[in-house]
């Protein structure tokens, strides 16, 4: 991948729209009167097509031969100042895609550069050195013995898919083993969770540098897990290239610091499977979760209800309010047909992400901050 990625790199050119560059016989963009010309894509054809204000498909649909090209040539030719300021990606001798002049491109081997960093630790501080606070502390080598499940993710330590300009990489940072088992219609078997981020990349203006860490967890006794919570963050391909490079190193750093709060909070509440007869009978803890709900958009409705109910209720009430206001991340536990089960740390995973959902970002601190309280009485 290491290799594949360099070559990448340096396939990939960004050149600017000069005057005279125009579309050539249907399928070529000529680069001046006497240039070379450059096959598009079916995505640079959407990317230009995007750029000259054109409709794909009523392109696409034109029969006769060459009138397509006469079509997006009058469009270049009114639209020349704004194309002046755009330049072409090519990919090796393809138009795959249209960037605007303030495009910085930032190249898959940067994010390797990352990667290969994080590889060298054993344990200890993942991130010390040039990529500042350390990632997570544990005994051992932390990339190794994560398990049958996920031995899809971890046959090298990372997986890396670059797929045309794009470049994905998974990074299985920490296993959590909980004290609870799971149990279902596939048994019963050791509760499992693994944190990662996962970084992504494109070199065509496709996609931002995105970091995103995530969490996954064992739905079923034979093992099949799925993502259960995510945070992400978006760099812009804006801005001088070191920069660029240091604000996501930045990001990286935030990134990883919420992936060490979560394993902090996995190592309590994700020790202890829920209860909703115990939270019903705990009026502080149902205050919490009133304060909660106050804030979710969905959640005003089951507010009113659990305050207005009587204790015994509660347990019924409690158990239909989550199934409602969890997302598809959170939800993946308690919807799942596989098991029966779950944690303190799955039940507050549906507020603190049903908080990132939808709602102001002052909401969103208001539940984070109930969520963090209820976390310390029922993690102790």
């Amino acid at each position: 991948m290491l290799e594949y990625t360099a070559q990448k790199d340096a396939a990939v050119r960004w050149l600017p729209c000069t005057h005279g560059m125009r579309v050539s016989e249907d399928r070529f963009v000529q680069t001046g009167s006497w240039g070379d010309r450059i096959y598009v894509s079916e995505r640079g054809w959407s990317a230009l097509c995007r750029a000259l204000g054109c409709n794909l498909q009523t392109i696409q649909g034109i029969q006769s031969r060459g009138l397509a090209t006469l079509v997006l040539n009058d469009a270049w030719e009114q639209n020349a100042a704004a194309m002046m300021r755009r330049r072409l990606v090519v990919d090796g001798w393809t138009v795959v895609g249209v960037v605007g002049a303030n495009y910085q491109p930032y190249k898959h081997g940067h994010l390797i550069e990352i990667v290969k960093e994080l590889r060298k630790e054993k344990g200890g501080d993942l991130l010390r050195g040039k990529y500042g606070t350390p990632f997570a502390a544990g005994d051992g080598d932390l990339w190794t013995n994560l398990g049958d499940a996920w031995r899809e993710v971890v046959q090298r330590g990372y997986i890396g898919r670059a797929i045309g300009t794009e470049l994905r990489i998974t990074l299985p940072l920490k296993r959590h083993d909980h004290q609870t088992k799971v149990r279902g219609a596939g048994g019963e078997a050791q509760d499992i969770s693994w944190v990662g981020v996962e970084l992504r990349n494109g070199l065509a203006g496709e996609c931002a540098v995105t970091l995103r860490a995530t969490i996954h967890r064992i739905v079923c006794a034979n093992g099949m897990i799925c993502p259960v919570a995510d945070t992400k963050q978006r760099i812009r391909h804006v801005g001088g290239s070191k920069a660029l490079h240091a604000k996501v190193v930045d990001q990286l750093r935030d990134a990883t610091s919420k992936v060490t709060r979560t394993v902090e909070w996995l190592n309590t509440l994700g020790n202890k499977v829920f209860s909703a007869a115990d939270l019903a009978a705990d009026r502080d803890s149902m205050r919490l979760v009133r304060r909660m709900l106050d804030n979710l958009d969905r959640g005003s409705r089951w507010s009113s209800r659990l305050g207005k109910s009587h204790k015994d209720d509660r347990r019924e009430l409690i158990s239909k309010m989550v199934c409602e206001i969890a997302g598809v991340r959170a939800g993946a536990v308690w919807h799942s047909t596989y098991r029966d089960n779950a944690t303190w740390w799955d039940f507050l995973n549906v507020f603190t992400q049903a908080a990132q959902e939808g709602g102001s970002l002052e909401k969103q601190l208001r539940v984070e901050e109930q969520a963090g309280r209820l976390a310390d009485r029922w993690g102790s």
